[in-house]
């Protein structure tokens, strides 16, 4: 019984095979761009598919193929039936209509759409390709500038008159008085190739914890710099999973998480039934109205056998965004196993224009050879996040030639050409280096670079500070860096000056050994942990202008550093240096009574970021993004008996900062830190928590002429404390415009809590100076109303903090600290 069976299946197979029906085409829109993921039904039953990522399609049905219907939010739907419907099929053009996303009719009621998003919501982490033990796969990339030729008139303008209006004669030729050719001359210059074109070719290696993804091909029409791939690997989230979607260096709350049905609207825009029986739900979406996160708006599609994403349009809600849209498309591998298989990105560079064109930006990323289960080990993968390396032309064309597919088209193969020839007779790559290294604050002048901050700064000590810091650069030599610095202070008519030589051993474990001098002013009992990134204005760090005690520093420092681990930075270091307290400080240690103090000491630095993410490239490591926790640690030994050192101590300096961004809450901030020293030394050895209020009678001058600090103490004086033993704990909720924004009027609500103790064993070898200590505590909260005005970059505000508890001073309003807040948006 069971061989019958077997072999009337095997009788019926070419049977069932035979009775298959297949249709193929493409859906565009009027300019012809293919439409991604235009739902198809057939036969008007409700089952069909869709378009792909190009707006492809082929279809297949047990029963023949009588007629289609197109509906593609945006565009009006168009239905295919009658005779010849093969050929009507093969190209489709649907026409976009006046309805937005935005036009939204809110009915009494449970809204379907609801049940669709949170049942993906639930299935989220089984859905979620990046939650797979391991996987790996190959990508080939297009990245491609052109102008929207379409919206340029390609006909000569020709303004014709006649001497004789009213009776135009044979031998009265009319008067050519303007000819406008440039639309047309446009077309002629453009119509055979595109602005940029890009080619890269990435494999990436994810076995959990570790994930890298390698720059094995790419080339970049006027370029041999590979740096621009990271335009292909950073332009979007890998998948549409996460909390927050990243686009463009902007953080996205996605549709799809835990809440989303409170700050987004969902409608149920149309269902498609699938062969297998699924269900397919296309939901439009799009923020309520004045939420201040950062939202999207669009339109994805949810399969009902395992809740996950078939694929999504999206695009930022804010106007003030960049005009960007993302496409991406998931396959289904098995149960709850959906992966990435194509993306898109269209983006309108309206900062730019050519004779009224807008060029737009397209990329388009295809995966392939997509392995699920590869049998990773982790001396596989790499521990950077993403590796570039320089390789030989040839191979590079080898490589993409083999994973390309289809040969270049002759747009593309003519920018190539074209660009390239420009590139060479003007010297695009060394403008790309003029323009990298003005990224990183730099302006390159022949050998040098001249640090731009270092020209004008000012604080209330120093006054205007101008000066000028210079580096060698790669032009000078790869390896080996000399610098110089110079700054003279109008207010305490002193000059700064230093330099230093490093050399670099190896590129990618940034090891490298250096020697540096410096005569300058250094913060009388600062934190100043060595390996802690200088904070700027623009990081919102105001401190540092208000600042009022200071000590004259001359400072000789040899070490080496490098990263021996991937992410730990280490500091070997031995220093000489004398420090001139400004004022009439004395120490008394019975020995001597002076103002200058001479120490020597032998130090190690320690920075471990466990979850930052960073880039080995040809010009070296460079950070990818901040993540948090970072840990940071300084420990030196000083002796007196060591390079003319009077002081035997130990001091060790810890840093911990923490941040998170949270569903529709803005991001959290924690800073701790804590400070010690074991041993007599004067108080510039000495610790006083970051205070950032002045110390001049006036109270409301005081006040309000201080900017707030990020990690600051708004409410203490300079130099209110001393200490020999110190810790901090600094915490801030920055809502951002969580709750309410309007144009011009995006009003950021952060609230700060800090606090501090400290001791000091030895108050007595302290003179002139107040030396009261931290160990009953300081505690200090406030408000922040930021941006409350809006230009450009720039926010205004103003901040209110309150002092309380034992440390609380005895006049009730000195306690509290009203400040003008100046905020960057970035």
């Amino acid at each position: 019984m069971k061989t019958l069976i077997q072999l009337c299946f095997l009788l019926s197979l070419p049977l069932t095979l035979i009775s298959q029906h297949s249709i193929e085409g493409r859906v565009v829109d009027e300019d012809g761009k293919g439409l991604p993921f235009v739902n198809i039904t057939i036969n008007k039953g409700g089952r069909g598919g869709t378009t792909d990522l190009d707006g492809f399609y082929q279809l297949e049905s047990t029963a023949p193929i009588n007629s289609l219907d197109f509906s593609y939010i945006g565009f009006e739907s168009q239905s295919l039936t009658g005779p010849n419907l093969e050929t009507k099929a093969k190209l489709v053009v649907l026409i976009e209509t006046k309805t937005t996303l935005g036009e939204v009719t809110v009915l009494p009621g449970e809204n379907p759409a609801h049940r669709m998003v949170e049942n993906a919501v639930r299935n989220k982490e089984a859905n979620d390709p990046e939650e797979l033990d391991q996987f790996s796969y190959y990508s080939y990339s297009k990245f491609i500038v052109t102008l929207n030729l379409d919206s340029i008139d390609p006909d000569i303008d020709t303004v014709m008159l006649s001497d004789r209006i009213d009776s135009l004669k044979a031998d009265q030729p009319d008067s050519i008085v303007k000819i406008d050719s440039s639309g047309f001359e446009l077309h002629q210059y453009f119509s055979d190739k595109h602005l940029f074109f890009m080619e890269t070719l990435t494999q990436r290696k994810f076995k959990r914890p570790r994930d890298n993804e390698e720059v094995i091909a790419n080339r970049t029409s006027g370029f041999k710099n590979p740096m621009f791939s990271l335009l292909v690997t950073q332009l979007q989230s890998f998948s549409f999973y996460s909390d927050y979607i990243g686009i463009s260096g902007g953080e996205y709350l996605n549709p799809i998480s835990k809440g989303s049905t409170k700050r987004y609207y969902f409608v149920l825009e149309d269902s498609l039934f699938t062969e297998s029986g699924d269900t397919i739900f296309t939901l439009s979406f799009r923020p309520r109205p004045n939420t201040g996160f950062k939202a999207l708006q669009g339109v994805i599609n949810i399969d009902s056998r395992d809740w996950a994403i078939v694929n999504v349009r999206a695009t930022p809600a804010s106007e003030e965004s960049l005009p960007i849209e993302i496409s991406q498309e998931y396959r289904r591998f098995g149960p709850h196993t959906w992966f990435p298989v194509s993306f898109e990105a269209d983006i309108k560079l309206r900062m730019f224009s050519i004779n009224k064109a807008v060029p737009r930006a397209i990329m388009r990323r295809r995966l392939m050879r997509i392995d699920l289960d590869p049998k990773l080990k982790f001396s596989d993968i790499s521990h950077a996040e993403l590796t570039i390396e320089e390789k030989d032309q040839a191979e590079v064309d080898s490589l993409l030639n083999a994973f390309r597919g289809d040969v270049l088209d002759s747009l593309e193969a003519n920018t190539y050409t074209f660009v390239d020839s420009i590139s060479e007779a003007e010297n695009f790559e060394r403008s790309l280096n003029i323009f990298l290294t003005l990224s990183r604050g730099y302006i390159p002048i022949y050998y040098v670079n001249l640090d731009i901050g270092s020209v004008l700064n000012y604080n209330v000590y120093e006054g205007f500070r101008l000066g000028a810091a210079f580096e060698t650069n790669e032009r000078f030599h790869d390896r080996l860096k000399l610098g110089a610095f110079y700054a003279y202070g109008f207010k305490d008519k002193a000059h700064k000056y230093g330099g230093h030589i490093n050399y670099e051993l190896h590129k990618n474990l940034r090891w490298q050994v250096y020697a540096r001098y410096k005569s300058d002013i250094f913060e009388t009992s600062g934190f100043g942990m060595p390996g802690i990134d200088a904070q700027s204005i623009f990081q919102n760090n105001y401190r540092r202008i208000s600042i009022e005690q200071w000590d004259y520093n001359q400072q000789i420092r040899l070490g080496m550093r490098i990263d021996p681990l991937p992410n730990i930075q280490l500091d070997l270091s031995t220093l000489h240096e004398r420090l001139n307290t400004v004022g009439n400080y004395q120490f008394s240690d019975f020995t001597t009574n002076r103002d200058w103090f001479e120490f020597s000491e032998v130090a190690i630095g320690l920075r471990y970021a466990p979850a930052e993410e960073y880039a080995e490239t040809p010009i070296g490591k460079i950070k990818l993004r901040q993540r948090y926790p970072v840990f940071s640690l300084h420990v030196s030994e000083g002796m007196n008996d060591y390079w003319q050192g009077d002081y035997n101590y130990t001091r060790a300096l810890f840093q911990a900062e923490y941040k998170r961004l949270s569903r529709g809450y803005g991001e959290t901030s924690i800073r701790l830190r804590a400070a010690a020293v074991w041993g007599d030394v004067p108080a510039t050895k000495l610790f006083t928590p970051a205070a950032n209020f002045r110390t001049i009678s006036n109270y409301w001058e005081a006040t309000f002429y201080a900017v707030p600090d990020r990690h600051a103490f708004e409410t203490m004086r300079f130099n209110e404390f001393l200490n020999d033993r110190m810790i901090s704990l600094m915490w801030r909720q920055d809502f951002r415009s969580t709750f309410y924004k309007r144009s011009g009027f995006e009003p950021h609500l952060e609230m700060v809590h800090r606090i501090a103790f400290g001791t000091l064993a030895k108050p007595e070898l302290h003179k002139n100076i107040g030396v009261k200590d931290l160990k009953h505590g300081y505690f200090e909260s406030g408000l922040e109303f930021n941006r409350l005005y809006v230009s450009n970059l720039l926010g205004l505000g103003i901040g209110v903090y309150y002092r309380y508890g034992p440390n609380q001073l005895a006049e009730p309003l000195h306690n509290f600290a009203f400040k003008l807040s100046s905020k960057f948006s970035f």
